[in-house]
């Protein structure tokens, strides 16, 4: 049992974190062991291990950006699935990425999960200076890269977010000749997502540096609101899970909640175990065919779309993520920095891998934007499994949602078949994987 646990990450991770509040108590400025070594040198060789770690994080957001948010359009499969079924799937993801993110925001802006630690205590964490708010020409040449080998090199989110999209259009509408490129995305989107992989493993260790690197610096307190930032994403994730979700499928759907609330069972226990949408995946498909009476047809476009673009959880904890940054070294963001925000947190959710984890790699980029130190990232480490496992629960809960949605509009929703939590009656493979 306790090997089994032993092997688990995030339970390396926690022992990384602990063994890292205790060396940072030891090695501060003070401490039982200061006078043994030169806290500083100490302090500075902890920080570097621990930003190597973020280094190698960052090193993966643009080419994941790119391959899975193309990848993701070549899975359609062509252009004619692209009709109302996706313009449909597309006008619920986008709004409901935006609105979790604001969410995110405004659960950060009334809890204030970051506020009660000292800045100036930080020492050597000095925030970089903002860019200034970009205007209507900048936002608009973002959409409409100039060069988009430059906006790949220079990690411009949106720039590289709208190119891959329109790359996998053209994929798709190479028809056979771009088959080839279509299979090397795939290819590309999962070795992507095994880099991703293999760069956590070494998380305990940069879990552990980071850590350690805080304590020493800002002490003990640092930890002190992370109790409040898990409250506030438990609390955004359910309430925008009940209010929300519940919301659209009793008041726009006109159907019952609860039978989507146990059809999704299986699929939402297996989030929270994993704290993977990939993972998971599997099980959603199956709650979707057997359970909530959607076409496989239907529960396959939609489930694989929103395993990579549909991460309203994770929209919610970045935008929240940096407004708890923010608040944690004392700046003050205006109301332009906090749109960013919210428009970063969204398009970065799009391109997170649906593995544990995923959202760091595209944290770093929104807190750089509007110049909140990269060091919240070891900071949230602490919790981030935690935090993980809900905002997981969320994004699949997001994707059931909006199969049932496009599946009613569409015709492919057995409606007798989701009150009773039983299979599409008219869907051959749907039958045959209940018999």
């Amino acid at each position: 049992m306790a090997r089994r646990l032993l092997s688990q990450l995030w339970a390396q991770i926690l022992i990384a974190m602990t063994l890292g509040i205790i060396t940072g108590l030891l090695v501060r400025e003070g401490g039982p062991l200061a006078g043994l070594f030169e806290p500083k040198a100490v302090q500075d060789t902890l920080k570097l291990i621990g930003d190597a770690f973020v280094r190698l994080i960052r090193m993966l957001a643009v080419p994941l950006i790119f391959v899975t948010v193309a990848a993701a359009v070549v899975s359609i499969g062509d252009l004619s699935k692209l009709g109302s079924s996706g313009a449909r799937v597309a006008a619920l993801y986008i709004p409901s990425g935006l609105f979790a993110a604001a969410i995110g925001v405004l659960l950060a802006l009334v809890l204030q999960p970051g506020v009660g630690l000292d800045p100036a205590a930080g020492g050597p964490i000095t925030p970089t200076e903002a860019p200034p708010p970009p205007s209507a020409q900048d936002i608009l040449w973002q959409f409409i890269p100039a060069n988009p080998f430059q906006a790949l090199a220079e990690g411009q989110m949106l720039s590289v977010i709208v190119f891959a999209l329109l790359f996998g259009l053209g994929v798709l509408g190479a028809r056979e000749d771009g088959k080839a490129v279509g299979d090397l995305l795939q290819s590309a989107a999962a070795a992507l997502m095994t880099l991703v992989g293999y760069v956590m493993k070494l998380a305990p260790i940069g879990a552990f540096a980071l850590m350690a690197w805080v304590i020493a610096v800002l002490g003990i307190e640092a930890l002190g609101r992370l109790g409040m930032l898990v409250v506030a994403v438990y609390v955004g994730c359910i309430g925008y899970g009940v209010i929300v979700y519940g919301g659209f499928i009793k008041f726009v759907l006109g159907l019952p909640v609860l039978p989507f609330v146990k059809g999704l069972s299986e699929a939402k226990a297996m989030a929270y175990a994993t704290a993977s949408s990939n993972a998971t995946l599997p099980v959603t498909l199956r709650c979707m065919v057997q359970k909530l009476g959607i076409s496989h047809r239907m529960s396959s476009f939609v489930a694989s779309m929103g395993a990579t673009v549909n991460m309203d959880g994770t929209a919610l904890y970045i935008s929240l993520v940096t407004i708890f940054g923010a608040q944690l070294f004392g700046i003050e963001l205006n109301a332009a920095q906090i749109v960013s925000i919210i428009i970063a947190a969204s398009l970065g959710a799009i391109g997170a891998a649906g593995i544990p984890g995923g959202s760091l790699v595209f944290i770093p980029m929104v807190l750089a934007s509007v110049g909140v130190p990269i060091e919240v990232v070891g900071i949230i480490l602490a919790v981030d499994r935690i935090n993980d496992m809900m905002r997981t629960v969320l994004n699949v809960a997001g994707d059931a949602v909006a199969a049932v949605a496009v599946a009613k509009w569409e015709g492919e929703l057995d409606e007798d078949a989701y009150r009773n939590n039983r299979p599409h009656h008219s869907d051959p493979m749907s039958a045959a994987t209940a018999a």
